[in-house]
């Protein structure tokens, strides 16, 4: 008598089929989500281990002019990670000093941090631009060779010498106007040019006159890579120095706090309101957590490595941009060569 076929034998080439095409999806499956998630195998694996600047250039020969920051994380630590257009899944390291100095090699650079208040179409005060004047300017610059650059790739600048474009600049605006939504955001999208927008919380979508920034304009604003939103005060007070601990603290720690809440975002960087601080207001900007902040004497203009420190960088009025652009300097260049 012939044994029974065992009926079991027969499914075995079908439940091999469905174990694959199982495994299948699933690799697809995690694939996909990595891929929206903006990482890569690669990434991923290289993300634990950062390399230094030597070892960057003796594997990949070169790092570029244009560094990007690879988390905020890092920003404020001793060595900072970044990544070059050539290698965005990299990141190297680079030695920073200790916040808030500025880096010997930086202070050979000269960039120039341009300061602008509002732009509407009549100007009421010498300090207004006219959007056709503020693509004039934009018009300029790109004929000169001027590269705009983030507040974060100054600062990664200045704690580390990094390089920079050969004709740095940084673009600020400054007291969350209505036209910095309306007329700027536009332009800075058009030409593809970063800059930071200091906005102040008591007057957010209130008409005073002049017409500000609403918070869902300022929402939209913050989720572009163009742009960086520093804080500049609960009440914009025209001299920090003169009020209490009690009020420094409202209008430093609390304004922060405010845009953070509402953006849902870090607020790393402070404006101090018409320019003016020392050293009490600067160690309480310090203690609320931010890493940096932009300050500015109108009789005493200067470069942004030319400043005392990080808590106090230095900026031109936006008029003296057609005398800067001939003098602006992305300082010394990083040869790879030189570190083999």
């Amino acid at each position: 008598m012939q044994p029974k076929p065992n009926i079991f034998l027969k499914f075995i080439p079908l439940i091999g089929g469905i174990l694959i095409i199982s495994t299948g999806l699933l690799a697809l499956n995690f694939y996909s989500k990595s891929k929206n998630n903006g990482y890569s195998s690669a990434s991923i694996k290289i993300k634990a281990s950062p390399i230094n600047l030597e070892n960057f250039c003796q594997q990949y020969q070169t790092i570029g002019k244009n560094l990007q920051l690879w988390n905020q994380e890092s920003l404020s630590e001793d060595e900072v990670l970044v990544k070059t257009q050539a290698y965005p899944n990299l990141p190297f390291s680079l030695y920073a000093v200790a916040l808030p100095n500025i880096k010997d090699k930086a202070r050979k650079a000269k960039v120039p941090v341009l300061m602008y208040h509002d732009i509407l179409p009549t100007k009421e005060v010498f300090f207004d631009v006219t959007p056709e004047e503020l693509e004039a300017d934009f018009e300029l610059m790109k004929s000169k060779g001027v590269t705009p650059i983030s507040l974060d790739q100054l600062i990664i600048h200045l704690r580390t010498g990094s390089p920079l474009p050969e004709k740095p600049v940084l673009l600020t605006f400054d007291d969350g106007y209505g036209g910095h939504y309306e007329y700027v955001y536009p332009l800075l999208k058009r030409y593809k040019y970063p800059a930071a927008f200091s906005v102040y919380t008591k007057n957010m979508g209130i008409n005073t006159g002049r017409s500000h920034i609403t918070w869902e304009q300022l929402k939209i604003m913050v989720e572009d890579p163009l742009v960086t939103i520093a804080g500049h005060s609960k009440t914009h007070p025209p001299d920090l120095t003169k009020l209490s601990d009690e009020e420094l603290n409202q209008e430093v720690v609390e304004s922060k706090q405010i845009l953070e809440k509402k953006l849902g975002k870090s607020i790393r960087y402070f404006t101090y309101p018409t320019g003016k601080n020392d050293e009490r207001v600067r160690k309480i900007v310090e203690e609320a957590g931010y890493i940096a902040a932009l300050a500015m004497d109108d009789a005493d203009e200067k470069f942004a490595g030319e400043s005392e420190n990080l808590l106090a960088i230095e900026r031109f009025g936006q008029s003296r941009l057609e005398e800067l652009v001939d003098r602006a300097s992305g300082g010394e260049v990083v040869n790879c060569s030189e570190q083999n």
